[in-house]
C-alpha cells in the first residue's frame, strides 16, 4: 500500500474534489435511497471517506462517534440534531449497493 503520510491534503480539500452533483446522481441511478430514512448514500459516502482519514482504525463504533461529532456535521452541512448508532451503520452497510461505491 502506497504511504501518503507526505502529502498535505485537508479534508475540505478532498470533498472539493467530489461534486455533490456526482453523489447525487449516483444515488438515483443505483436507487440506493430507496428505502432510507437517515443514512441516505451520499451520508455514508462522506462518513466513510471522514472516518478513513480521522481514524486509525475504522470500526462501526469509531464511525458512530464521527457521524455524531459537531465537527464533522457543520463540514458536511448536516443537522445538528440528527444521530446514528451502530447498529444503524451496520444494517446501512451490509444492504447499501456496492455498484454506488463503484461508479467512482
Amino acid at each position: 500500500m502506497t504511504n501518503f503520510k507526505n502529502h498535505k491534503v485537508s479534508v475540505s480539500q478532498l470533498i472539493g474534489l467530489i461534486p455533490e452533483a456526482l453523489l447525487t446522481h449516483l444515488s438515483s441511478n443505483t436507487n440506493v435511497d430507496y428505502y432510507t430514512k437517515v443514512l441516505h448514500a451520499k451520508k455514508v459516502f462522506y462518513l466513510l471517506l471522514y472516518g478513513i482519514l480521522d481514524n486509525e482504525k475504522l470500526s462501526q463504533r469509531t464511525l458512530e462517534d464521527t457521524f455524531n461529532d459537531s465537527g464533522f456535521k457543520v463540514l458536511f452541512d448536516l443537522d445538528e440534531r440528527e444521530t446514528v448508532v451502530r447498529s444503524s451503520i451496520s444494517e446501512r452497510l451490509s444492504k447499501i449497493d456496492y455498484h454506488y461505491f463503484m461508479e467512482f
